[in-house]
């Protein structure tokens, strides 16, 4: 440990943090003592945020950490958060358990070398009457090596046996998995002790332990005592030099939909705390889409638990996102009504939508004016005129006033007939905030009127406008001169591919444009493939050379969910392996080897499933 009084031996000018120069951190140590809480707290936000900004282990922070240990065992206030400082001196991330190994981590290595040449003088902090002092000097002791180990060894043995605070006695468990082999079956018999948090952190540890014979009854525990509020699974938390308890659980859980959905339910039946609970029902639609309804009554008994905003926000918006898909929304529609009015845009926002998405008009009785995105999903379920004409007018946005349109999904279902019915509406998006879809939706309807056409025109002269080329190629489609769209697309296509979609609208008049497509079929990023080979088909006719490319795309990403749905426009039998590939995708428990096999979200797993479906319902 240093005293403050030492601090002129370091050379703080010499070192850097992630603002630059070092000079300013020894005025934040020497205010770590200050008896004024509000300074010693700016002092912590300053060496959190610049030497340790985002978890980057600076010079600075590795040259900080004996001051710190000082101030830890002297100062009055914040002791915690300075020991939470020096355990995170030895890296946040997992990809620097094994820093020593690899260079550019130096650091990393240095910050954990200084926090166990620290421990010694830290480890009597573990009889501090605070719980949090001596649940940070835990973290801190997962640093312990050369002869701070055995001393840290035995005083966690110590905390692990008789902490009175349940949380400690765990993460005591947790870092002596680490620290030393467990040759006495500690772990094993920590699945019998008398606090949930410590029965269910062994059953982790173990679980995440490959070569176990017994995973299932592990499961079981981890199930019923991973509710307790003293197992932190807090999100965004990591545990240096272990990782983030609630990503670590994700990762066993992964394997087995049922054990997250009896997780779900059983964490959100206990309270929920840090919407544990939550996280796992939404996980279970976003791997397993085939178990939507299931993720909806679980989020319906967890929305009552909610309490912070953030966290409400997120069970309305998952009953939004999957609540329609299920046979009985009806549940999901209730528990939501009493929000659909809350004062908050955030919480209303999410209920709204789940009103709209089901069709329920009611949404317009309670609320005089609803937000955008639930007025788009309303009308795009209604055929009120009156209603889509309310839909596709411009809103201000309340973020930074600039005029935008909601009407995506009213976009998407707009017949040729309907956008005839409503052009003076979108006559009107056109000139005030115009997006691609709105017109690759025009070009598509072959319906035009002179005002419609000047629009087009004008938004396409605006040669500086990412928008242009897609306004030239819609006034095209309806009649105008083509060749302001392909002297535009020229343009763009020798610089990027972005408007690679618009030349591929153009069709066979884009002709001139197909030495600056082909440049695309086997460069740059797949989704510019993917949009170049549906141009080259579009364009030519023939969709010999696209439907490969397409077919190399197979895969369950964003791309790969792309090249699907370019696939079904052409129309062309799949090769049975494809088929067969697309069939596994359906299947409801589908789980892959790997991460590139995961449904990472629910959003791209239900575009996945849905363009699959089409694609199979082709003939043979």
């Amino acid at each position: 440990m240093r005293p403050p009084e030492e601090l002129h031996l370091v050379d703080w000018l010499s070192l850097e943090h992630s603002y630059g120069s070092a000079g300013g951190v020894p005025g934040w140590i020497r205010a770590l003592y200050d008896e004024d809480a509000a300074v010693v707290g700016a002092a912590l936000g300053e060496l959190f945020g610049r030497a340790l900004h985002q978890g980057t282990v600076s010079s600075a922070a590795v040259a900080a950490v004996p001051y710190l240990a000082h101030a830890a065992v002297h100062a009055r206030h914040r002791r915690a958060d300075l020991l939470e400082f020096i355990a995170a001196t030895g890296g946040t991330e997992e990809a620097y358990l094994y820093a020593e190994e690899e260079t550019g981590h130096e650091e990393v290595v240095a910050g954990r070398a200084g926090a166990a040449a620290e421990l010694p003088w830290l480890l009597d902090l573990l009889g501090d009457a605070d719980a949090e002092v001596r649940r940070q000097v835990v973290r801190v002791a997962r640093w312990a090596a050369g002869e701070s180990r055995p001393l840290a060894v035995a005083a966690l043995e110590d905390r692990h046996r008789c902490d009175p605070a349940p949380q400690v006695r765990a993460e005591a468990l947790t870092v002596l998995s680490f620290l030393e082999a467990d040759p006495g079956g500690r772990l094993r018999a920590a699945l019998a002790d008398a606090e949930p948090a410590v029965r269910a952190t062994a059953a982790l540890l173990l679980l995440e332990d490959a070569e176990l014979p017994d995973p299932a009854g592990l499961l079981e525990v981890l199930v019923a005592d991973g509710g307790d509020p003293a197992f932190r699974l807090v999100w965004g938390e990591w545990f240096p030099g272990v990782g983030n308890a609630d990503q670590r659980v994700q990762r066993v859980l992964d394997a087995d939909p049922a054990a997250t959905r009896a997780a779900a339910a059983a964490w959100i039946a206990a309270g929920d705390h840090d919407a544990r609970g939550t996280r796992r029902a939404l996980r279970l639609a976003a791997r397993w889409p085939g178990r939507v309804a299931g993720t909806v009554a679980l989020l319906v008994a967890a929305l009552p638990h909610q309490r912070e905003w953030y966290w409400r926000m997120t069970v309305l918006q998952g009953l939004a996102d999957h609540a329609a898909r299920t046979p009985d929304p009806g549940p999901a529609v209730a528990a939501v009504l009493p929000h659909v009015t809350d004062p908050d845009p955030r919480i209303a926002g999410p209920a709204q939508l789940l009103l709209a998405r089901t069709g329920d008009t009611r949404l317009l009785d309670l609320v005089p004016d609803p937000a955008p995105a639930a007025l788009d999903a309303l009308a795009a379920r209604t055929d009120d005129p009156a209603l889509r004409r309310r839909a596709l007018a411009p809103y201000r946005s309340p973020y930074d006033g600039v005029l935008r349109g909601a009407a995506d999904e009213l976009l998407d279902v707009l017949t040729p007939a309907d956008t005839a019915a409503l052009l003076p509406e979108l006559t009107r998006l056109v000139r005030s905030c115009p997006s691609r879809r709105l017109l690759h939706r025009l070009a598509e309807s072959g319906h035009c009127d002179p005002e419609l056409l000047d629009a087009l025109r004008e938004s396409a002269a605006d040669e500086d406008a990412d928008l242009a080329p897609a306004a030239a190629v819609a006034a095209a489609r309806l009649g105008a001169d083509p060749q302001p769209a392909l002297r535009l697309l020229a343009t763009r296509l020798a610089e990027r591919g972005g408007c690679l979609p618009d030349a591929a609208l153009l069709g066979p008049a884009a002709a001139p444009l197909l030495p600056l497509v082909e440049r695309y079929l086997t460069s740059g990023h797949p989704m510019q493939r993917i949009d170049a080979a549906e141009a080259l088909w579009r364009i030519t006719g023939d969709p010999a050379r696209a439907v490969p490319l397409l077919l190399d795309e197979f895969r369950p990403t964003w791309p790969g969910a792309r090249a699907l749905a370019v696939l079904c426009r052409i129309g062309r039998p799949l090769p049975a392996e494809h088929r067969a590939l697309l069939g596994s995708w359906l299947a409801p428990d589908r789980v892959g080897p790997g991460e590139e096999e995961v449904f990472w979200t629910d959003r791209l797993g239900l575009r996945l499933r849905a363009e699959a479906r089409l694609l199979l319902a082709l003939p043979d």
